[in-house]
Protein backbone atom coordinates (compact mmCIF):
# COMPACT_ATOMS: atom_id res chain seq x y z
CA UNK A 1 0.00 0.00 0.00
CA UNK A 2 1.22 3.44 -0.75
CA UNK A 3 1.68 6.01 1.65
CA UNK A 4 0.93 9.74 0.81
CA UNK A 5 3.15 12.02 2.52
CA UNK A 6 2.23 15.42 0.53
CA UNK A 7 0.37 18.40 2.33
CA UNK A 8 -2.91 17.16 1.60
CA UNK A 9 -4.90 13.89 2.39
CA UNK A 10 -8.48 12.48 0.94
CA UNK A 11 -7.98 8.91 2.94
CA UNK A 12 -11.33 7.71 1.21
CA UNK A 13 -9.88 7.84 -2.19
CA UNK A 14 -6.22 6.55 -0.91
CA UNK A 15 -7.83 3.37 -0.20
CA UNK A 16 -9.75 3.06 -3.13
CA UNK A 17 -6.36 3.77 -5.61
CA UNK A 18 -5.12 1.07 -3.20
CA UNK A 19 -7.43 -1.76 -4.04
CA UNK A 20 -7.16 -0.72 -7.76
CA UNK A 21 -2.83 -1.29 -7.36
CA UNK A 22 -3.81 -4.17 -5.24
CA UNK A 23 -6.18 -5.73 -8.21
CA UNK A 24 -3.65 -4.61 -10.85
CA UNK A 25 -0.33 -6.62 -9.59
CA UNK A 26 -3.11 -10.30 -8.84
CA UNK A 27 -2.98 -12.61 -11.14
CA UNK A 28 -6.21 -13.84 -9.82
CA UNK A 29 -9.20 -12.28 -8.19
CA UNK A 30 -9.40 -11.51 -4.44
CA UNK A 31 -12.27 -12.46 -2.22
CA UNK A 32 -13.08 -8.81 0.28
CA UNK A 33 -11.22 -11.01 2.97
CA UNK A 34 -8.38 -11.19 1.30
CA UNK A 35 -8.05 -7.76 -0.07
CA UNK A 36 -9.07 -6.59 3.44
CA UNK A 37 -6.06 -8.62 5.17
CA UNK A 38 -3.57 -7.58 1.79
CA UNK A 39 -4.46 -4.18 2.45
CA UNK A 40 -5.00 -4.07 6.33
CA UNK A 41 -8.45 -3.09 6.39
CA UNK A 42 -11.61 -4.25 7.73
CA UNK A 43 -14.37 -5.42 5.66
CA UNK A 44 -16.77 -2.63 6.45
CA UNK A 45 -14.30 -0.22 5.63
CA UNK A 46 -13.84 -2.34 2.09
CA UNK A 47 -17.86 -2.21 1.80
CA UNK A 48 -18.54 1.19 -0.08
CA UNK A 49 -15.12 1.43 -1.96
CA UNK A 50 -15.59 -1.93 -3.26
CA UNK A 51 -19.44 -1.13 -4.12
CA UNK A 52 -18.23 2.39 -5.92
CA UNK A 53 -15.10 1.19 -7.84
CA UNK A 54 -17.55 -1.97 -9.04
CA UNK A 55 -19.99 0.54 -9.73
CA UNK A 56 -17.92 2.67 -11.93
CA UNK A 57 -16.81 -0.14 -14.22
CA UNK A 58 -12.91 -0.19 -12.54
CA UNK A 59 -13.51 -3.73 -10.80
CA UNK A 60 -15.65 -6.78 -11.50
CA UNK A 61 -16.92 -9.41 -9.20
CA UNK A 62 -17.51 -13.10 -10.57
CA UNK A 63 -20.82 -14.23 -10.47
CA UNK A 64 -20.06 -17.20 -9.01
CA UNK A 65 -17.19 -17.38 -6.23
CA UNK A 66 -17.67 -13.15 -5.61
CA UNK A 67 -14.00 -12.30 -5.73
CA UNK A 68 -12.69 -9.38 -7.17
CA UNK A 69 -10.59 -8.69 -10.58
CA UNK A 70 -10.04 -5.08 -12.05
CA UNK A 71 -11.12 -4.29 -15.54
CA UNK A 72 -9.55 -2.85 -18.56
CA UNK A 73 -11.34 0.76 -17.38
CA UNK A 74 -7.66 1.75 -16.40
CA UNK A 75 -6.42 1.00 -19.58
CA UNK A 76 -9.32 2.31 -21.90
CA UNK A 77 -8.75 5.39 -20.07
CA UNK A 78 -5.16 5.73 -20.31
CA UNK A 79 -5.65 5.27 -24.21
CA UNK A 80 -8.24 8.15 -24.71
CA UNK A 81 -4.85 10.18 -24.98
CA UNK A 82 -5.29 10.76 -28.67
CA UNK A 83 -1.41 10.47 -29.86
CA UNK A 84 -1.32 7.27 -28.39
CA UNK A 85 -4.38 5.94 -29.16
CA UNK A 86 -3.76 6.56 -32.81
CA UNK A 87 0.02 5.20 -32.21
CA UNK A 88 -1.64 1.73 -30.70
CA UNK A 89 -4.17 1.67 -33.51
CA UNK A 90 -1.84 1.96 -36.40
CA UNK A 91 0.90 -0.33 -34.75
CA UNK A 92 -1.29 -3.33 -34.69
CA UNK A 93 -1.21 -3.56 -38.17
CA UNK A 94 2.76 -1.56 -38.98
CA UNK A 95 4.79 -4.13 -36.35
CA UNK A 96 2.89 -7.20 -38.00
CA UNK A 97 4.17 -6.35 -41.79
CA UNK A 98 7.57 -5.55 -39.88
CA UNK A 99 7.81 -8.53 -37.93
CA UNK A 100 7.26 -10.55 -41.30
CA UNK A 101 9.16 -8.39 -43.12
CA UNK A 102 12.36 -9.21 -41.18
CA UNK A 103 11.29 -12.40 -38.86
CA UNK A 104 12.67 -10.27 -36.31
CA UNK A 105 10.36 -9.34 -33.19
CA UNK A 106 9.53 -5.64 -32.40
CA UNK A 107 7.97 -3.13 -29.89
CA UNK A 108 6.87 0.29 -28.99
CA UNK A 109 7.53 1.50 -25.28
CA UNK A 110 6.47 4.48 -23.69
CA UNK A 111 8.15 6.62 -20.63
CA UNK A 112 6.29 6.16 -17.21
CA UNK A 113 7.27 6.37 -13.61
CA UNK A 114 11.06 6.37 -14.53
CA UNK A 115 11.19 3.33 -16.79
CA UNK A 116 9.76 2.07 -20.38
CA UNK A 117 6.92 0.02 -20.17
CA UNK A 118 5.92 -2.06 -23.33
CA UNK A 119 2.75 -0.87 -24.70
CA UNK A 120 2.61 -2.41 -27.80
CA UNK A 121 4.79 -5.95 -29.44
CA UNK A 122 4.91 -8.34 -32.26
CA UNK A 123 6.30 -11.40 -31.53
CA UNK A 124 8.59 -13.06 -34.69
CA UNK A 125 6.93 -14.85 -37.36
CA UNK A 126 10.45 -17.71 -37.27
CA UNK A 127 9.95 -20.21 -34.90
CA UNK A 128 12.82 -18.75 -32.62
CA UNK A 129 13.17 -15.50 -32.09
CA UNK A 130 12.95 -12.36 -28.86
CA UNK A 131 9.76 -11.94 -27.06
CA UNK A 132 9.20 -9.30 -24.10
CA UNK A 133 5.72 -9.43 -22.21
CA UNK A 134 3.58 -6.47 -22.70
CA UNK A 135 3.67 -3.85 -20.14
CA UNK A 136 7.03 -5.01 -19.54
CA UNK A 137 9.24 -2.59 -17.76
CA UNK A 138 12.60 -1.97 -19.34
CA UNK A 139 15.29 0.64 -17.76
CA UNK A 140 15.83 3.88 -19.04
CA UNK A 141 19.47 4.19 -18.86
CA UNK A 142 20.24 0.52 -19.80
CA UNK A 143 18.34 -0.13 -23.02
CA UNK A 144 17.98 0.95 -26.42
CA UNK A 145 13.98 2.35 -26.07
CA UNK A 146 15.33 4.36 -23.10
CA UNK A 147 18.62 6.00 -24.41
CA UNK A 148 16.62 6.85 -27.74
CA UNK A 149 13.68 8.42 -25.60
CA UNK A 150 16.27 10.71 -23.53
CA UNK A 151 18.49 11.40 -26.80
CA UNK A 152 15.77 13.58 -27.99
CA UNK A 153 15.11 15.45 -24.44
CA UNK A 154 17.00 18.79 -23.88
CA UNK A 155 19.85 18.44 -21.03
CA UNK A 156 17.77 19.52 -18.43
CA UNK A 157 14.74 16.94 -19.39
CA UNK A 158 17.11 14.11 -19.83
CA UNK A 159 19.02 14.70 -16.48
CA UNK A 160 15.41 14.89 -14.57
CA UNK A 161 14.11 12.01 -16.20
CA UNK A 162 17.36 10.10 -15.25
CA UNK A 163 17.10 11.38 -11.52
CA UNK A 164 13.66 9.57 -11.15
CA UNK A 165 15.36 5.85 -11.94
CA UNK A 166 17.32 3.32 -9.88
CA UNK A 167 20.19 3.98 -12.14
CA UNK A 168 23.31 4.85 -10.24
CA UNK A 169 25.29 8.23 -11.01
CA UNK A 170 28.14 6.28 -12.95
CA UNK A 171 25.07 4.73 -14.96
CA UNK A 172 23.59 7.56 -15.26
CA UNK A 173 27.04 9.66 -16.78
CA UNK A 174 27.58 6.84 -19.42
CA UNK A 175 23.87 6.99 -20.52
CA UNK A 176 24.36 10.93 -21.00
CA UNK A 177 27.53 10.47 -22.88
CA UNK A 178 26.16 8.20 -25.61
CA UNK A 179 23.27 10.57 -26.04
CA UNK A 180 24.89 12.83 -28.91
CA UNK A 181 25.43 10.62 -31.17
CA UNK A 182 22.21 8.79 -30.76
CA UNK A 183 20.84 12.89 -32.09
CA UNK A 184 23.60 12.86 -34.79
CA UNK A 185 22.71 9.24 -36.21
CA UNK A 186 18.83 9.97 -35.27
CA UNK A 187 18.31 6.51 -33.77
CA UNK A 188 20.28 4.02 -31.38
CA UNK A 189 21.93 1.05 -32.32
CA UNK A 190 23.48 -1.15 -29.73
CA UNK A 191 24.20 -4.44 -28.17
CA UNK A 192 21.83 -5.33 -25.66
CA UNK A 193 23.53 -5.40 -21.99
CA UNK A 194 21.20 -8.54 -21.00
CA UNK A 195 20.77 -10.79 -23.81
CA UNK A 196 24.26 -11.75 -25.57
CA UNK A 197 23.77 -11.98 -29.66
CA UNK A 198 20.94 -9.42 -29.48
CA UNK A 199 21.57 -5.94 -31.02
CA UNK A 200 18.74 -3.25 -30.34
CA UNK A 201 17.70 -1.07 -33.43
CA UNK A 202 15.61 2.07 -31.57
CA UNK A 203 13.81 4.54 -33.50
CA UNK A 204 12.01 7.33 -31.69
CA UNK A 205 8.36 7.97 -32.71
CA UNK A 206 7.90 12.01 -32.31
CA UNK A 207 4.14 13.80 -32.11
CA UNK A 208 2.63 16.67 -33.60
CA UNK A 209 4.67 18.77 -30.66
CA UNK A 210 8.08 17.54 -31.98
CA UNK A 211 8.73 15.41 -28.83
CA UNK A 212 9.16 11.89 -28.48
CA UNK A 213 5.50 10.19 -27.89
CA UNK A 214 7.11 6.62 -27.57
CA UNK A 215 10.25 4.28 -29.03
CA UNK A 216 10.10 1.58 -31.78
CA UNK A 217 12.67 -1.09 -31.12
CA UNK A 218 13.62 -4.31 -32.51
CA UNK A 219 15.75 -6.63 -30.74
CA UNK A 220 17.56 -7.63 -33.68
CA UNK A 221 18.70 -11.83 -32.86
CA UNK A 222 21.72 -12.82 -34.88
CA UNK A 223 20.63 -15.92 -37.11
CA UNK A 224 22.98 -18.16 -39.06
CA UNK A 225 21.32 -18.59 -42.39
CA UNK A 226 23.75 -21.74 -43.31
CA UNK A 227 22.34 -23.77 -40.55
CA UNK A 228 18.93 -22.60 -40.65
CA UNK A 229 18.74 -23.39 -44.66
CA UNK A 230 16.50 -19.74 -45.54
CA UNK A 231 17.44 -16.77 -46.58
CA UNK A 232 18.06 -14.49 -43.48
CA UNK A 233 17.17 -10.43 -43.35
CA UNK A 234 20.55 -8.60 -42.73
CA UNK A 235 20.87 -6.15 -40.16
CA UNK A 236 21.40 -3.13 -41.98
CA UNK A 237 18.07 -4.19 -44.00
CA UNK A 238 16.38 -5.26 -41.00
CA UNK A 239 17.38 -1.46 -39.60
CA UNK A 240 15.73 0.44 -42.51
CA UNK A 241 12.94 -1.56 -42.14
CA UNK A 242 12.60 -0.28 -38.91
CA UNK A 243 13.25 3.44 -40.04
CA UNK A 244 10.53 2.84 -42.76
CA UNK A 245 8.36 1.53 -39.89
CA UNK A 246 8.64 4.34 -37.33
CA UNK A 247 8.15 7.32 -40.59
CA UNK A 248 4.50 5.23 -41.13
CA UNK A 249 3.93 5.49 -37.15
CA UNK A 250 5.18 9.24 -36.98
CA UNK A 251 3.00 10.20 -39.87
CA UNK A 252 -0.53 8.23 -38.46
CA UNK A 253 0.00 10.41 -35.38
CA UNK A 254 0.60 13.61 -36.96
CA UNK A 255 3.81 13.64 -35.86
CA UNK A 256 7.02 16.52 -36.87
CA UNK A 257 10.28 15.74 -36.54
CA UNK A 258 12.55 17.98 -35.13
CA UNK A 259 13.64 20.65 -36.84
CA UNK A 260 17.47 19.91 -36.23
CA UNK A 261 17.31 16.12 -37.21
Amino acid sequence: MNETTGKYRAPALEKGLDVVELLSEQEEALSKKEISEKLGLSVNELFRMLYVLEERGFIAADQDTGKFRLTLKTFELSNRHPPLERLLTAASTELQELADKTQQSCHITVLHEGSMVVVAKQDSPYKMGFTIRLSARVDVHGSGSGLAYLAFQDDRQAHAILEGTNATTEQKQVALSQLEKIRRQGYFVGASPQISGVTNISYPLFNSKQKVEAVLTMPFLTLNSDSLHHQVVSFEDSRRAVGQTAETLIAAIGGVYPSDI
